[in-house]
């Protein structure tokens, strides 16, 4: 006969909790009785001291009610406790673990004891010998599960400290046992520790399974080493594991990822040699691949041969296909596509989107980038940063102030917060329209939401000054950018000597003095820079302005 079952113990529970209530019950009524008994005799027998003894044995009574039950009940609790002792989860006991592959005397005597406590409690409610079978097959069961939970946390120092306790318990690790430990190792994208593992996986005697070379794979894909994930499933093949469709996609996707679709579909024809179908993640990488080399034809045909499997495409099928036309300004194949999509009953999210987006601000067509970003909100899709940015930059190469300025004002509309990036691609818009009024409300625009202008941002904000002649205003924006930490560097030297070059009347000694500092705090100069510089000091002035210079320095002066 096996251990008594769960029901039947809390039933015996309940019956010795009763029956323990009562005897107590039993015992204050029957000390009530005497003292009533006693009570009646000192008041006829006229003792003045009576009442005192009474009120004194009454109150011993009514603590003994209350206490009794309480330690009653508090007994039993422990030993409640003591029964259902389980091994503590891992995140709970990392940290208070010693270092990896040392478990302290304490430690091991308390695990000995609770199995001790377990095993005994176990017999005493069963009534004949435990099995150690089960109590083994418990054990690692629960270690192992501390080791998962610590492989999906992604630490691996505890995941190892788990797998030494198994051993030290007396119990075998298992295929769980490792494949968890390996998880970790890939988590944390340490290829060297996962390989580690399986070499210890197969010099215990424990055979990896299809999971555990998949799970090797996955950390090399992650760490960026295509040949390791080839490896090792060569290595799956020749040991006779069977791969399956994750295999393969995984290769497959290391692949592409390193945009070397040629290797990608070789492996899709030997996945489907060996009679293993295709998923949609192996075509959506061919697809991804192809997309971002702009391969608008090659994307297209996997596709197709999705579909001709019975395949569905996913948002990220259509999304990478549209993206691939955005890469060719394809404004009316993308367009296809993405009507393509919404026929299947495929709702393009803001990746689509923002790819045709970026699509029609590519071809410069502003008119049709506008039309899908009022698309996107009818639909209830919530842009992205990059939703703008595409459109703001090429409002930024047009020159077009008020279309970038319209679209930074529906991006803040949005709460989508801009960035750094996206605040220059406005003033570069600024700059080459000259509009300084504009350029000034952006800049503080930009700085009340905190963001911190960089260089570019700078040069941007100086350059409509600049071409101005506005000398006076430039050297002021380069007091303030160095106030916050920023040197000066070529792009700022340029729009420096601009400034001085197109005053009126011209500021050569300025523009002279300029060159030197720059040149004596190791600025690079390119041919912008002397460009400008001859400019403002006039070509032979320049000419000795730069051969001093490399005299003194013994550096050349110009870099492409």
């Amino acid at each position: 006969m096996g251990v008594a079952s769960k029901p039947d113990q809390a039933t015996g529970s309940r019956l010795s909790s009763c029956i323990g209530l009562t005897v107590i019950t039993v015992c204050v009524f029957l000390l009530d009785m005497k003292l009533q008994e006693a009570r009646g005799g000192e008041l006829d027998s006229g003792q003045a001291d009576g009442d005192r003894y009474f009120y004194v044995a009454e109150v011993l009574t009514v603590l003994g009610c209350m206490v009794l039950p309480a330690v009653f009940f508090q007994l039993r609790g422990h030993r409640a406790v003591w029964k259902g002792g389980k091994v503590p989860r891992a995140s709970k006991q990392c940290s208070e673990k010693p270092p990896p592959c040392a478990v302290s005397r304490s430690s091991e005597r308390a695990r000995v004891g609770a199995s001790a406590s377990a095993a005994a409690t176990v017999q005493a409610v069963a009534g004949r010998p435990t099995s150690e079978t089960a109590l083994a097959k418990s054990g690692l069961a629960r270690l192992n599960q501390a080791i998962s939970s610590a492989a999906r946390d992604g630490d691996l120092r505890c995941a190892e400290r788990w797998f030494w306790e198994i051993q030290r318990s007396g119990h075998q690790p298992d295929l769980i046992s490792f494949n968890s430990v390996i998880h970790a190792c890939a988590k944390q994208g340490d290829t060297a520790r996962a390989e580690l593992w399986m070499q210890r996986m197969r010099s215990s005697n424990v055979r990896p399974n299809t999971i555990s070379y998949n799970i090797l794979m996955d950390a090399c894909v992650k760490a960026e080493d295509a040949d390791g994930a080839e490896r090792w499933l060569a290595q799956m093949l020749r040991d006779g594991v069977e791969a399956n469709e994750i295999s393969y996609a995984t290769v497959i996707h290391a692949r592409a990822k390193n945009g070397d679709t040629a290797k990608a579909e070789r492996w899709l024809q030997q996945m489907l040699e060996a009679g293993v179908q295709p998923n949609v993640v192996s075509y959506n990488s061919l697809i991804y691949a192809c997309g971002r080399r702009g391969d608008v034809d090659g994307a297209e045909r996997w596709v197709y041969e999705m579909e001709a499997r019975g395949l569905e495409p996913r948002v990220t099928s259509y999304s990478a296909v549209v993206d691939a036309c955005a890469k060719s300004g394809d404004v009316l194949r993308a367009e296809k596509w993405m009507e393509k999509m919404i026929g299947a009953g495929v709702e393009p999210n803001v990746v689509s989107y923002s790819s045709m987006i970026d699509c029609c601000a590519r071809a410069e067509d502003l008119e049709r980038a506008e039309h899908w970003l009022c698309k996107m909100a009818e639909r209830g899709v919530q842009p992205n940063a990059h939703s703008f940015s595409a459109l703001i930059n090429t409002c930024s190469k047009r020159g077009d102030v008020v279309a970038a300025v319209r679209a930074l004002g529906r991006m803040e509309q949005a709460n989508v917060d801009g960035d750094v990036v996206v605040y220059g691609s406005v003033l570069d818009a600024c700059a080459k329209a000259g509009d300084v009024v504009r350029a000034k409300q952006v800049f503080q625009q930009m700085r009340s939401r905190g963001i911190r202008p960089n260089l570019i941002t700078y040069s941007a904000l100086a350059r409509p000054f600049a071409h101005r002649g506005d000398w006076v205003e430039v050297e002021a924006i380069m007091k303030q950018m160095n106030s916050e930490g920023l040197a000066v560097n070529e792009y700022f030297l340029y729009v420096l000597l601009l400034s001085y070059a197109t005053a009126k009347p011209r500021q050569p000694e300025r523009a002279e003095a300029a060159f030197l500092q720059a040149w004596g705090n190791r600025v690079e100069i390119n041919k912008h820079v002397t460009s400008v510089l001859s400019r403002a000091v006039g070509r032979a002035r320049c000419q000795e302005l730069m051969q001093s210079a490399t005299k003194l320095s013994g550096r050349s002066t110009l870099r492409a």
